[in-house]
């Protein structure tokens, strides 16, 4: 395995952002804290309702929810504020973009990303053009009309367009899509890193990895000896622990 990590990933309703500064202001900082408080809050309650494996981007979740929110009002708009614990913020005052500031944070310049996000509108439904105006200029998102009555079709679209986002490593996004849909936040993401410290390639063995309690499969896996913090949570079904370099 080489001293790289590739991660190409494609969420659902999550909206990537315009460039952003390196440090994030006050209003940025505190609804990053809030973003962090709603990712813990959505992992207990997926967790807590299943004991297969569960793959989170709550920051994408966050995002896309946020976008959701700029196109609501009255009871909806409440329902998403308490759900992001945003109550008593204004939600046209509220930054975009947190996504590509913790991305610029922790990537190098000198190595690669690219991304785009997209707002896939069924033909028979008309959303806002200041709704759409959002998407585009706080979350740097496009909008476009796919025939959601042609579930085969429409999802041919959109994991063609992810695949040209993420130089087609992403493949397949969608397995199925329900012919009642109206609206689909999507976004995609290509991106290489280094460790930091580097990773010695020479150090990955091939070990075991429990899938679940009846599938195992092998696969390449990363050693390094080193002291790390643990921190373990039990609100949930199945104790959590969440191990940090």
């Amino acid at each position: 395995m080489a001293a790289f990590l590739f991660l190409h990933l494609a969420f659902l309703f999550l909206l990537a952002g315009p460039a952003a500064p390196q440090t994030p202001d006050p209003a940025e900082l505190d609804l990053l804290n809030r973003s962090a408080d709603f990712g813990a809050r959505l992992y207990r309650a997926v967790a807590g309702r299943t004991d297969d494996n569960v793959l989170l981007a709550p920051l994408a979740v966050f995002e896309g929810m946020l976008a959701l929110l700029g196109g609501t009002s009255g009871p909806t708009q409440n329902e998403l504020l308490q759900g992001l614990t945003l109550t008593g913020l204004d939600p046209q005052t509220l930054p975009g973009g947190l996504k590509l500031q913790i991305w610029n944070a922790v990537l190098q310049p000198a190595l690669r990303l690219q991304q785009g996000a997209a707002l896939f509108l069924d033909q028979s439904f008309q959303a806002p053009p200041s709704f759409q105006d959002l998407v585009q200029t706080k979350y740097g998102g496009q909008t476009q009309s796919v025939s959601f009555s042609s579930p085969a079709d429409a999802q041919d679209v959109i994991n063609r367009w992810v695949q040209d986002r993420t130089r087609h490593q992403a493949q397949n996004l969608l397995s199925a899509l329900d012919r009642r849909t109206q609206l689909l936040l999507v976004s995609a993401a290509d991106y290489q890193m280094r460790f930091s410290p580097p990773f010695n390639a020479s150090l990955t063995q091939v070990e075991r990895f429990y899938v679940d309690r009846y599938h195992v499969a092998m696969v390449p896996m990363m050693f390094r000896a080193d002291k790390y913090f643990l921190a373990y949570d039990s609100n949930v079904k199945w104790p959590s622990q969440i191990l940090q370099s």
